[in-house]
């Protein structure tokens, strides 16, 4: 996807000791790179390329671990530190003592020249006083580099998380980091600030940028997207507050067309080939930019990347998922046609109408539109390039919603336009009869239907048949002056002639085999053009027809089954067609470029089993769109023919149907209501055990009181022995003369309703139908076609509860009031 080809020298000669360099521990990287020369070229790059993934994870080592390799940034030589591209700190907890000294990020980004990613995410020490030391550069940096704004190489910093952060930092920081690519200050929320994001202006190479979880509002977005305008490619402001103003701002601002006279270019790359845009689902089709730019930048020093070269041309990844979107701001976004990753998780359904609480209204709950009628307009609009789908689970189950068209006519009220004067009157309506005709007079004649018996010819060979219907030819042609009855009543003339199949040549039809004297059988099926069966409107006679099929049967022409037919296959897509026609939901082929998609908030358990088995059907579909695009790929001429053919085929079936992937995320569980106890000392258990199945014997127990019976003061209501003994039984001691009733049919209780698991439908089906294909490869030595059999993957993600947990005065994370995590 990015930056230059290898060269031929790099590609052909392997060193088997770079090989073995990645799985060496440090210290024997250390021991390896002071043996000679040669071996010091090979294993300090693996040594210094990431220095801070050496330092471990435990407070003390990392602290103790970057103290030492600051301190040896002074000593050591350029060209070593100079290997480092880089540093990524694990964001590990601050202790009592305090973490290093605040000139710590000046000094790493001073003497490591080449350093172009700086990752420092939950770092409690990344904080102001480290940021505002950049301001003032060091003795050392002065004395290089005189009279010269301190400005460094970074291309990625991911800052998220950072608490101890300020808004004069990060503004502050920004300013020296002008070749930013990708920027991620999640969850700081001193992002939020007016005075950081305005900085958002000058970072010209910026692609990528995530804010998440900084509660913005429109008002905050205002400042963003007027900064970033089209040069963001990448732009994640899930778990915040925007509206559909925001999405406004976006179509406004950074998916708005663009003139490419005027347009800036940063390389050579020119924005239009041949007379057409450059393609940029070919550079950008990634699912994750961000994920992608990230193992490039990370892994070595890289040249120009692709995504830096591009023209600028708005956003194509967009994250807006836990906002406060509608579906209606959302359609105007997916009607841009430019976005290729769209995440919109859950969007709101219900909307709060504010009350006036002078009046004492209260408030007032508007039902929107479901994510449903996004169907269609995902489908028109987003089809041609959008290749990562998040999106509530209720697309598949629910039907959109049909909008009428309205006529573009308009029509007057009334008969305003009528021209009535005064005293004019209307004629009363009066039709004269309509004159019938005597059934009586109508005779209907028949002609004599016995004039001309069928009678069946004997079963004798072809050329007695064929001699006898030559010697009936000639004698009606002898007979000249025949009656014109006997003409009519006389069976007309077969004849057959043999014509030679019309070869259609073009990439658009498939091979076919060419036969040069081939009969077709009258009693056989003919494909029509449809791919179905028709029967031959023909018969002829026993001998004749056996005669043909027996010389069919000695010729045996290698015809091609009907499975490898293109008719088969337009049958195939009509069938499939016609059937989606009559559901409006969401089915694959509506999105064919789209490689994962995500259905957000599935229910673990439901009891409409209609949620179940619309799921099973989009997989079913899926099947059924691969094995089109399959025999598509089989039949084509547009591939190259040879040994390659099979990965060129595997390749355009990708190219017509691409989903491989669906994950269900689903809906968290509930989470367990805290205990309430009225005692002023809350014990963590109540057995003395701590078992659980005591633990949950007490837990029913705790407001169980039917063990007491209704007593008062200690003494029963009532006096023992005052009723009879058999009371006790409830009536169970019947008469003998009275029969015993017939026991009433148990009646189903409405309020029960069977539960299905959504997961286990699915995974039911899917055992079954690998288990048939796997039964199917027994017998054929080809990839089989089994009905709902989709080889692709369906990955389920459970969210767990998320544990309370508290924070102290230095950023640790504890649990239960004194467990440290």
């Amino acid at each position: 996807m990015d930056d230059l080809l290898p060269s031929y020298e790099s590609a052909i000669e392997q060193n088997p000791w770079e090989l073995v360099a990645r799985y060496l521990p440090s210290g024997d990287l250390c021991s390896a790179a002071l043996v000679c020369q040669k071996w010091h070229e090979i294993f300090t790059p693996r040594l210094w390329g990431n220095p801070a993934s050496h330092f471990g994870v435990q407070n003390d080592t990392v602290y103790v671990a970057l103290t030492r390799f600051k301190r040896t940034l002074f000593w050591s030589r350029l060209c070593v530190r100079e290997l480092t591209h880089t540093l990524h700190l694990p964001p590990a907890h601050a202790e009592i003592y305090g973490g290093p000294h605040y000139e710590w990020l000046r000094d790493c980004l001073e003497r490591l020249p080449r350093l172009q990613c700086l990752i420092v995410n939950g770092l409690p020490f990344f904080d102001h006083a480290s940021l505002l030391t950049l301001r003032h550069p060091s003795l050392w940096w002065s004395s290089h580099h005189s009279n010269a704004f301190p400005l460094f190489s970074l291309r990625l910093l991911d800052a998220s998380g950072c608490s101890n952060a300020t808004s004069t930092g990060l503004s502050e920081a920004l300013m020296h980091f002008p070749g930013l690519v990708s920027l991620d200050l999640s969850r700081t929320l001193a992002a939020k600030d007016e005075a950081v994001l305005s900085k958002l202006k000058s970072l010209r190479n910026l692609r990528v940028l995530k804010l998440r979880g900084l509660g913005l509002k429109d008002s905050d977005f205002s400042i963003i997207a007027s900064s970033i305008g089209t040069r963001v490619r990448s732009l994640d402001v899930s778990e915040n507050h925007l509206t559909d103003s925001s999405a406004r701002l976006l179509l406004d601002n950074c998916l708005r067309e663009i003139d490419h006279g005027s347009n800036i270019h940063r390389s050579s790359i020119s924005p239009v080939q041949h007379g057409r845009p450059l393609s940029e689902i070919d550079i950008f089709g990634t699912e994750d930019l961000d994920a992608h730019l990230r193992k490039k930048l990370t892994q070595g020093f890289v040249g120009s990347l692709a995504v830096e070269d591009a023209r600028d041309m708005g956003i194509t990844h967009l994250y807006l998922s836990k906002n406060a979107m509608s579906v209606e701001g959302i359609s105007g976004l997916a009607r841009s046609r430019r976005l290729q990753v769209l995440d919109i998780g859950n969007p709101v359904v219900t909307l709060q109408k504010p009350s006036n609480r002078l009046a004492g209204d209260k408030h007032e709950i508007l039902g929107l539109p479901g994510v449903e009628k996004l169907t269609p307009i995902l489908a028109e609009f987003a089809a041609a390039k959008l290749v990562y789908l998040r999106i509530n689970y209720a697309i598949l189950t629910e039907d959109s919603p049909i909008e009428q068209a309205s006529s573009p006519r308009a029509e007057l009220s009334g008969d305003l336009g009528t021209y009535r004067p005064s005293d004019a009157h209307e004629l009363e309506a009066l039709e004269p009869p309509q004159p019938e005709l005597d059934s009586s007079e109508n005779a209907v004649y028949e002609l004599p239907g016995d004039t001309v018996q069928p009678t069946e010819l004997s079963t004798s060979t072809l050329p007695t048949v064929n001699s006898q219907l030559a010697q009936n030819n000639r004698i009606y042609t002898e007979k000249t002056a025949e009656p014109t009855e006997l003409k009519r009543m006389r069976p007309p003339k077969i004849e057959l002639t043999r014509d030679s199949p019309e070869i259609k040549r073009g990439p658009a039809y498939a091979p076919e085999p060419v036969a040069d004297d081939v009969a077709i059988s009258p009693i056989s099926p003919i494909t029509d053009a449809s791919g179905g069966l028709s029967p031959v409107g023909l018969s002829l006679d026993g001998a004749l027809q056996s005669s043909i099929v027996g010389r069919d049967a000695e010729r045996e022409p290698a015809t091609r089954p009907r499975h490898n037919s293109t008719y088969y296959v337009e049958d195939l897509r009509a069938r499939l067609d016609l059937r989606q026609s009559h559901e409006n939901r969401l089915h694959p082929g509506m999105l064919p470029k789209v490689h994962t998609l995500v259905l957000t908030d599935v229910p673990n358990t439901s009891e409409d089993p209609e949620i179940p088995r619309r799921i099973i059907q989009f997989i079913k579909d899926c099947a059924q769109e691969r094995d089109i695009a399959r025999l598509r790929a089989k039949h084509t001429y547009a591939l190259p023919p040879g040994r390659s053919r099979a990965i060129a085929e595997r390749e355009h079936v990708r190219s017509l149907f691409a989903l491989r992937r669906i994950i269900l995320e689903m809906a968290p569980p509930q989470a367990t209501p805290k205990k309430i106890s009225t005692s002023w000392r809350q014990y963590p258990t109540k057995s003395s055990t701590e078992d659980a199945d005591s633990e949950a014997f007490w837990e029913a127990a705790t407001h169980d009181f039917s063990f007491f019976g209704e007593e008062e003061c200690g003494l029963p209501n009532a006096e023992p022995g005052w009723q009879l003994p058999l009371a006790a039984m409830s009536g169970l001691m019947l008469a003998p003369h009275q029969p015993v009733p017939a026991p009433k049919p148990r009646q189903p209780n409405p309020d029960f309703a069977p539960v299905y698991d959504v997961v286990s439908e699915i995974a039911n089906f899917r055992k079954d139908r690998k288990e048939a294909y796997h039964a199917a490869m027994q017998f054929v030595d080809h990839e089989p076609a089994v009905e709902g059999y989709w080889p692709g993957d369906i990955s389920v993600v459970r969210k767990p509860v998320a544990p309370d947990a508290e924070h102290d005065f230095y950023g640790n994370r504890f649990e239960s009031g004194y467990l440290y995590r």
